[in-house]
């Protein structure tokens, strides 16, 4: 072992340590799906009379079917979540966003943001919660098992519903009917877990993993015990080594590696231990490839900070920020610090100086999180200074004239 790894601790596990890093699952489940549908004709072929009363045809060919479809689609995906955020929030987690159908709401550092999330007929409720003891598996079960128990309840009342209707050809008797189909199947499917390497976890397969206590339930705990962290606002010096010895061996999607990986590369820096940030910054870039555009362009922007805080390698940090959206990057502070560091690496120094500026006047509250970003925007302003002071000499005389 060389000096230099001797130094990096935690070291950095063999690569890769991400879960579902290769060919990723579809988005549609089609083995489930498939199931759906010989369910349904099974049941409509050779179930009892009553199941064919419940399961009428909703006759989507015609206006007011395909009206009744669509509306009884919007309620059912919303009870859904609303049956996990109703658990939530009487089981004391913290909401920090959510997705209905083109939109998704997220919260970060005490600001709620909205984008669209390219998705029509989905939705999510996400929450963690507000602290770990009290049964911790036993409330992730109930918030878990409340959507399926809310659609299995809406499947209940539109079936009462169905059945008193006078007319069973009216709008509100072809709604209680797909009421009924969709709020059956959700439900029969959702007991299914999806393939593990899907990009989200569905509820039946989170609800076995905790259930059985499996190693995804650990995964589970490491990453609420870290997002409570991040929305508390701790410095990242004041992180528990034991949490950053779980995070180095932790398995897990790739974007939470990452988030990982650079939370263990913040950590170090915070700590003044420059070789251990500096490996953990590389391991975060390296697992970047297998993330969405998104996470891999704020990978790639905050390793070229560190190009400049930890590497003093400008050449290197230059190459990184011609290939970064800078205009994608979130939230204001984050943008306005990498565009800060990205015009010092291209010598633009009046121009990095405005930005350390604007990312100083961006902070959004006086957390000890933001005492860590002021002293890398110390950093960046030092260097600033420093590099070229001809140039800032010249821009105080255009400016006395």
């Amino acid at each position: 072992m060389d000096h230099v790894t001797a130094l990096v601790d935690p070291p950095v596990p063999a690569f890769p340590n991400v879960s579902g890093g290769g060919k990723r699952a579809a988005a549609v489940p089609w083995n489930l799906l498939a199931f759906g549908v010989a369910l349904g004709v099974a049941l409509k072929l050779f179930g009892p009379e009553w199941i064919t009363i419940l399961f009428q045809s909703v006759g989507a060919g015609t206006l007011a079917g395909l009206s009744a479809l669509l509306a009884a689609t919007a309620f059912s995906v919303v009870w859904h979540e609303a049956g996990h955020l109703i658990a939530a929030l009487l089981l004391d987690f913290e909401v920090l966003g959510g997705s209905l159908g083109p939109l998704r709401a997220v919260r970060l550092h005490g600001r709620w943001s909205v984008r669209a999330s390219g998705r029509l007929f989905t939705g999510s409720v996400i929450a963690i919660p507000r602290h770990n003891h009290h049964a911790w598996r036993g409330r992730m079960l109930c918030v878990v098992a409340s959507g399926p128990a809310a659609t299995f309840l809406a499947m209940l009342v539109a079936a009462g519903l169905l059945v008193g209707c006078a007319n069973p050809e009216s709008w509100t008797a072809r709604l209680m009917s797909a009421l009924v189909e969709l709020n059956f199947f959700l439900f029969a499917l959702g007991l299914f877990p999806n393939a593990s390497t899907a990009q989200s976890q569905n509820d039946a397969r989170l609800f076995y993993s905790l259930l059985e206590n499996a190693t995804s339930a650990e995964e589970i705990l490491v990453y609420h015990v870290f997002t409570q962290l991040q929305i508390a606002g701790i410095r990242p010096r004041d992180y528990p080594e034991t949490l950053i010895r779980r995070l180095a061996n932790a398995r897990g999607k790739p974007e939470m590696c990452v988030a990982y990986a650079g939370a263990i590369a913040a950590w170090a820096l915070d700590r003044g231990e420059p070789a251990t940030s500096d490996a953990w910054d590389k391991r975060a870039v390296d697992i970047s490839d297998f993330c969405d555009l998104k996470t891999q362009n704020a990978t790639l922007a905050a390793s070229g900070c560190w190009d400049i805080l930890v590497r003093d390698d400008l050449r290197a940090a230059r190459m990184k920020f011609a290939d970064v959206a800078l205009e994608m990057l979130a939230p204001k502070w984050f943008e306005h610090r990498v565009r800060a560091a990205a015009a010092l690496a291209s010598g633009q120094i009046v121009h990095a100086l405005a930005e350390i500026a604007r990312a100083r006047y961006s902070f959004p509250n006086r957390s000890p999180y933001f005492e860590f970003e002021r002293m890398l925007l110390g950093e960046l302003h030092q260097r600033a200074i420093a590099t070229q002071p001809a140039e800032l000499a010249s821009h105080r005389t255009r400016r006395a004239v």
